[in-house]
């Protein structure tokens, strides 16, 4: 049995449990006690849906530790036993793969033309992807379900369609190898983040504009100073998973900034040039835990609001 504190306030008894109760364990709650609680029918069900998701997880980890195992491996131990639990290199693969150079550049530079490329294509993407989707969601006008069949039909589209007309507009426009082309490319308004973004802007009450209006508010000021502050969850999980897409991204790079190597395609680079040698395998895994550590850390910063994104706070319409 466990052991309760009965406290007495005034005509008022309270019953007080120790905190290390299976009620206020956090695994209990979420697992065995969500089973429990979800009925005898849907229990079945929960637990088929957690098996699966314990599968995904391991899937997804152990590649993951698999690199990051055999990054602190030197060659010879590497080309030995592949799955053995050894540190033998230390720290040494990390420190080789700061000196290495892509096209002269080290994964520092890399690191830093990254956060330029990157940074600046998170910013365009937000503008134009927030002014498309809360003219849309909020504003009455002609066209406007063209528009978004439109944005529904454009992303059925491969990219592989479209880039040979895409590498030839940014040919003509004098934009190849220069980062104001792969802004320009980033600056795209529609696609999943305008769909994510048209569903919040569509849920936040329009009673708050209303009310701006009377009070002689501009529409431009009800957008900046109302609307963007209640979609603020919204637009930081947009600009955290936007931000980690295009860390990723290599191809953009390759086909538009070659001269200025990211370290997505610094990765892609060092491992083509050190294929031609096993015994390098060890450098190119220390490199991609690298590349893999800053979306890692935001991820881990943002990861409450990329979760709850969907609360949407004011008034019900």
């Amino acid at each position: 049995m466990t052991n309760t504190v009965k406290v007495k306030e005034g005509d008022t008894e309270y019953e007080l449990r120790p905190v290390g109760n299976k009620s206020k364990n956090w695994f209990y709650r979420h697992t065995i006690g969500a089973a429990k609680s979800a009925g005898p029918g849907k229990s079945v069900l929960f637990s088929v849906v957690f098996i699966l998701f314990i599968l995904y997880a391991i899937i997804l980890i152990v590649p993951f530790a698999w690199i990051l195992i055999n990054s602190f491996k030197d060659a010879t131990d590497f080309a030995d036993n592949k799955w053995a639990l050894n540190f033998s290199a230390g720290f040494d693969n990390y420190v080789k793969a700061f000196n290495y150079k892509v096209k002269g550049t080290t994964v520092l530079g890399m690191y830093l033309n990254s956060l330029l490329v990157v940074g600046g294509g998170v910013v365009v993407t937000l503008i134009s992807c927030t002014l498309a989707s809360y003219t849309m969601a909020k504003y009455k006008f002609k066209g406007r379900g063209i528009i978004y069949n439109i944005v529904i039909i454009s992303m059925m589209v491969p990219i592989v369609g479209t880039l040979p007309a895409q590498y030839r507009l940014m040919q003509n426009l004098g934009l190849v190898d220069n980062i104001i082309g792969v802004w320009f490319l980033y600056s795209g308004g529609f696609g999943f983040n305008f769909l994510f973004l048209y569903a919040y802007f569509k849920s936040i009450s329009w009673t708050y504009a209303e009310a701006a209006q009377i009070d002689g508010a501009s529409d431009f000021r009800i957008f900046i100073q109302i609307m963007v502050p209640m979609a603020r969850p919204a637009l930081t999980a947009v600009g955290v998973l936007t931000f980690m897409g295009l860390w990723c991204d290599y191809q953009t790079p390759y086909f538009y900034l070659n001269s200025m190597p990211t370290i997505a395609l610094g990765l892609k680079d060092m491992s083509e040039q050190l294929s031609t040698t096993p015994y390098n395998t060890t450098l190119v895994l220390a490199t991609a835990i690298l590349a893999t550590i800053p979306i890692l850390v935001l991820f881990c910063v943002f990861q409450k609001t990329i979760m709850n994104n969907m609360t949407v706070g004011g008034l019900k319409g």
